[in-house]
């Protein structure tokens, strides 16, 4: 930690003070870059193309080596034009991100948050940010080369005060926690739990891997709260899904309401559910979603567990009992003539959680950018000590297990375990079925 915190440090001073430095290595990047559309060109003329099974045709052959040309020719003749794209790009990144601001804002207002004046004049500062950068992005290229350093340089002292503090008590720990760290941003992470899931399905294949690999104890201890990142293979499972487990209960939040649906389910009334037959939950999602969930247990001292309990009843107050369709025909004793089709109902069918709506407040309205299951975790996660606080304006799933995959690797940490609930014998049936299939196909 100390040495990659000294890493990021380093390039963050380069980034600010070294102009020519960077100067020179992206002159070099960019003449490598040249070289290599090139050569590229010419095994694109004479047909030979080491990575493609399938022999092209002469058009496509054509198109290519035209195409690798232009591009090589551009970034040998213009290269002013191919380092406007970086600020061109965070120009983009930055309009966007104060548009999901505003529509945060506008949230909000409706459910009445007091916070939201401080939201709307960072979302005016990100999109005016934004436009300009994409207008004029050479202008705004040594601006953003220290921006970039200010956050390696933020982001290296993380690692640096982490492998300070390593060696120490957690009980003296605490005295050192920070109110705000320093994450990646949502796009770098956001994807992690999906790679690791595709390497564990490599490994499964390759026989590198059995099921005691899936569970590690950094000590053999029971864990008093468990953090479970969910993380599908295919469409929007693989960005993830968090909930937790504390005092023998799952809470997990979402867009469980789908007659409220806005934009597909971006938007929509935020659901509470809790579940009391943890076992059980984890086999429905893997069952029914086909997910795999990533478990973090978490140790706590009687403080942190009062403080989570109190934030747990904080919540409670302000909620009101939701009933999905599933349930209004239990009590009513009417008997589907067909299978429930809302998540929601399948939800309460299979395992009979409580499900609550928020009277007010910024989880009264579920958003997938900012009120999402990932805020909710963390706002009762928090309470047990975590100094993890979102700078970019998004916690992602991926931000969430980076975080606490780091901290089970360290020695001192309150993470005591990870567990892989991995349907082993699910993930059999899924390659027999497409096995059967493609014999199918083929006869």
């Amino acid at each position: 930690m100390f040495f990659s915190g000294l890493l990021y440090l380093g390039i963050g001073i380069i980034f600010i003070t070294q102009k020519n430095i960077l100067l020179f290595a992206v002159k070099g990047l960019l003449d490598i870059l040249a070289i290599f559309f090139g050569i590229l060109t010419i095994f694109q003329i004479i047909g030979f193309i080491p990575i493609r099974k399938r022999p092209l045709t002469a058009m496509s052959r054509l198109f290519g080596s035209l195409t690798n040309l232009a591009i090589a020719l551009m970034i040998y003749y213009r290269p002013e034009e191919v380092i406007s794209l970086l600020p061109m790009i965070f120009g983009i990144y930055a309009f966007t991100s104060g548009i999901v601001r505003f529509l945060i804002y506008l949230q909000y207002r409706k459910n009445q948050v007091s916070t939201r004046f401080f939201i709307v004049i960072g979302a005016i500062i990100m999109v005016v940010l934004g436009i300009m950068m994409i207008i004029e992005p050479l202008a705004y290229l040594i601006p953003l080369s220290n921006l970039i350093g200010i956050f390696f340089i933020f982001y290296g002292s993380n690692f640096l005060i982490d492998g300070l503090v390593e060696g120490l008590p957690l009980e003296m720990k605490d005295s050192f926690k920070r109110r705000v760290r320093i994450s990646l941003p949502v796009f770098m992470v956001a994807l992690i739990p999906h790679k690791i899931l595709m390497e564990i399905n490599k490994a499964f294949e390759t026989e590198e891997l059995n099921q005691d690999n899936l569970i590690s104890f950094k000590e053999n201890i029971p864990c008093d709260l468990e953090v479970f990142i969910h993380v599908g293979e295919k469409g929007t499972y693989a960005f993830g899904h968090v909930d937790i487990w504390f005092d023998g209960k799952i809470m997990t939040y979402g867009c469980y309401d789908e007659s409220t649906f806005k934009l597909g389910g971006a938007i929509s009334d935020g659901v509470l559910v809790e579940i009391y037959d943890k076992e059980k939950y984890i086999a429905f999602s893997q069952s029914h979603l086909g997910k795999t969930l990533f478990g973090f247990g978490l140790k706590l001292n009687e403080e942190q567990k009062i403080r989570v309990r109190e934030k747990i009843i904080e919540i409670h107050e302000n909620l009101y009992e939701w009933k999905p369709k599933s349930k209004i025909d239990e009590e009513m004793g009417i008997k589907p003539e067909q299978p429930y089709k809302e998540y929601s109902s399948i939800l309460y069918e299979n395992l009979k959680g409580k499900f609550y709506k928020f009277v007010r407040g910024p989880f009264k309205t579920y958003f997938v950018l900012n009120t999402n299951c990932v805020l909710l975790a963390d706002t009762i996660v928090g309470q047990a000590g975590i100094d993890l606080v979102k700078i970019q304006g998004l916690i992602s799933p991926g931000t969430y297990f980076e975080y606490f995959n780091r901290e089970f690797l360290r020695k001192n940490s309150f993470v005591v375990s990870r567990t892989i609930y991995y349907d082993l014998e699910g993930k059999g049936k899924e390659m027999e079925s497409e096995f059967a299939y493609m014999e199918q196909k083929d006869i």
